[in-house]
């Protein structure tokens, strides 16, 4: 017996309850695995399982769609204040990827009894460590990619910005690239009140710093969207002394993959240069860890805009503004034709919640029927188109 979409929702918020209590990190979710891998045994979906991801499978025949959702949790103390909150001290799902698998279970459970009518197979990707890079995408790609082979791919992620009820979506370029910038520039120690005896890295830092804000400033077009942020730097433990390292952390974001190399290709070629004028050696550390831009398929896009108004839990669409944010559903995006949209989950009665990654980041669960409909939708409207 078909389970109607109420039955799938409420089972869908309890799923999300008991994920939401039990958070793990990126390449460590071995119970949210084993928890969907039981909801899946109950209603007989077939899956395979790829270290801490897995691959469920409906329907049959070569014309075929994926639904993506992620599962791991993010190293923060939450405060949400929630009846389920996090059981693990110091791990929350701060970034609503208990909601993106419980969505997606919903979407398994809704499908399961309507296997028949689907016209084709669809593949649902539960994919581990999103916020760890190289990133579980990079992980299940190879075995989504065996026969039959998706011809299109569907995602979602939760947004404050948006209140339940409205979805965002862009054609296009919509998440940034997310690259990290890891280096240490490294000198010769010596007493602070003596530093022709040495070389200093932390003044070598500082030059290497100011350059890379001139890169945005000087090197971008000024209509292309980009950040570079140097966000954390460490070095020397007294207040008299010169260390001989510091190391410094940061991040690139742009929505333009040219720009993306040209900003690497400029770290690469004048860091060493600028350190050398101090005395002092760059030492680059995995720079190329991050993501690629996001690139939603035009054609599709306008598509999943078209089928989301005729989705009665859609209340409006809205055209986004490109994001600044990464995320590592653009891996699939640079083999499969495919989109990913926002879901809002803000309150609708609240003007504001707090962003994502934050200690008390809580979406609003009206948002599960929205989602769940949604990634039905996509799935089965594109089945059924020849």
């Amino acid at each position: 017996m078909p389970m109607n979409m109420q039955a799938v929702c409420e089972c869908a918020v309890q799923f999300r309850r008991w994920l939401h209590q039990h958070p793990e990190l990126s390449t460590q979710e071995f119970q949210t695995r084993d928890f969907i891998r039981k909801v899946l045994e109950e209603y007989q979906v077939p899956y395979k399982t790829y270290g801490t991801g897995i691959i469920a499978v409906l329907g049959k025949g070569e014309r075929c769609v994926a639904l993506r959702a992620d599962m791991d949790a993010l190293r923060i103390q939450e405060e949400t204040g929630l009846s389920y909150c996090s059981e693990t001290a110091g791990m929350m799902h701060a970034c609503g990827h208990d909601m993106h698998t419980a969505m997606l279970l919903g979407a398994v459970l809704f499908l399961k009894g309507r296997e028949g009518e689907l016209g084709g197979t669809v593949k649902f990707v539960f994919q581990p460590s999103e916020e760890k890079r190289p990133g579980g995408a990079r992980l299940l790609l190879p075995y989504l990619l065996e026969p039959p082979v998706p011809q299109a791919i569907f995602g979602q992620h939760v947004f404050p910005g948006l209140p339940v009820g409205q979805i965002g979506i862009r054609s296009g370029a919509f998440f940034a690239s997310s690259d990290n910038i890891i280096f240490s520039v490294e000198g010769k120690g010596t007493h602070a009140a003596m530093p022709q005896a040495g070389s200093d890295p932390i003044l070598a830092a500082v030059a290497l710093i100011q350059y890379y804000q001139t890169i945005i400033t000087k090197f971008r077009h000024p209509l292309i969207p980009a950040v570079l942020s140097i966000t954390s730097i460490h070095g020397g433990s007294a207040n008299n002394v010169i260390p001989d390292r510091v190391e410094v952390l940061g991040t690139v974001r742009t929505h333009d993959n040219a720009l993306r190399l040209r900003i690497f290709e400029l770290i690469q070629e004048k860091s060493p240069v600028i350190c050398d004028l101090y005395g002092c050696r760059f030492v680059p550390d995995m720079p190329w860890n991050g993501l690629p831009p996001l690139v939603n398929d035009e054609a599709l896009t306008e598509k999943v805009r078209s089928w989301a108004t005729e989705v009665p839990e859609v209340k409006k669409v809205v055209e986004s503004d490109p994001l600044t944010l990464g995320e590592d559903f653009a891996i699939y995006l640079q083999e499969l034709p495919g989109v990913f949209w926002t879901l809002g989950v803000c309150p609708p009665e609240k003007a504001e919640m707090p962003p994502l990654h934050n200690p008390a980041m809580a979406p609003d669960e009206r948002a599960i029927p929205v989602g769940i409909a949604m990634l039905v939708k996509a799935c089965r409207n594109f089945l059924k188109e020849e």
